[in-house]
C-alpha cells in the first residue's frame, strides 16, 4: 500500500482505489516467481528444438485462464484475474517441468531443491524484516508527509535487501558467487 500511495494517491486515486490497485500487485508479486519460472522453462524448450510442447501447453492454459477467470472473478473481482493467471502459471511451470524431466530421463531434483528453498526462504524473510521495518517507522515517524513516506520506503526495503543478500551468502549458490564476482570487479576498478 505505501508504495501505491506516493506513486499515485495524490488527488486522483482515492484510499479506494489504492487498495484495489495494492491487491492487484500484490498476486502480481506472488506469481512473479512462476512467471519467471515458466517463461525459462518455455526457452529451455526452444533451446532444445522442441517449440511444439510450449505451443501445446500455451493453447490448453487459454482454456485453463478462461475457465479460472470465470470462477475467480466473482469472489475476488481484479484481483481474481491475476490470481488466475498465476494458477495458469503455476499449471505451465508443472507441465513443462515434468515433460522435461522425462525428455531428459531425469532432472538434478535434489541439487536445485536447496537453492530454491534456501532463495524462497530468503524472499520471505527479507519481506518480514522489510515489512516489520516500515510498520516500525510508521509507528515512529508517523505517515504523513511525502518525504516520510519515501524515507520509510527507502529504509525499509533497504533493511530488505540487506537481509537477503546475507541470507544468499550464507547459501553459496555459484551464480551468486558469479554475480558478486563481477559486481566487485565492474565497481571496484582502479
Amino acid at each position: 500500500v505505501p508504495i501505491v500511495q506516493i506513486v499515485y494517491e495524490r488527488g486522483a486515486f482515492t484510499q479506494e482505489a489504492t487498495q484495489l490497485v495494492s491487491s492487484l500487485l500484490i498476486a502480481y508479486g506472488i506469481g512473479m516467481f512462476v512467471y519467471l519460472g515458466r517463461d525459462v522453462l518455455v526457452r529451455v524448450f526452444y533451446a532444445l528444438g522442441d517449440g511444439q510442447t510450449p505451443f501445446r501447453i500455451s493453447i490448453f492454459n487459454i482454456f485453463l485462464n478462461i475457465f479460472l477467470d470465470a470462477i475467480l472473478v466473482r469472489p475476488f473481482g481484479a484481483t481474481g484475474i491475476v490470481l488466475a493467471t498465476v494458477g495458469v502459471n503455476c499449471s505451465s511451470i508443472l507441465m513443462l517441468l515434468w515433460l522435461l524431466d522425462r525428455k531428459l530421463n531425469g532432472l538434478p531434483w535434489r541439487e536445485w531443491s536447496v537453492p530454491i528453498l534456501g532463495l524462497t526462504g530468503g524472499s520471505v524473510v527479507a519481506g518480514l524484516a522489510s515489512f516489520g521495518t516500515l510498520v516500525s517507522l510508521q509507528q515512529l515517524l508517523g505517515t504523513q508527509g511525502l518525504i516520510i513516506q519515501l524515507l520509510q520506503l527507502c529504509v525499509s526495503g533497504l533493511v530488505g535487501i540487506l537481509v537477503f543478500a546475507i541470507i544468499v551468502s550464507f547459501l553459496k549458490i555459484p551464480e551468486v558467487n558469479t554475480f558478486v564476482v563481477r559486481m566487485r570487479q565492474k565497481f571496484l576498478k582502479r
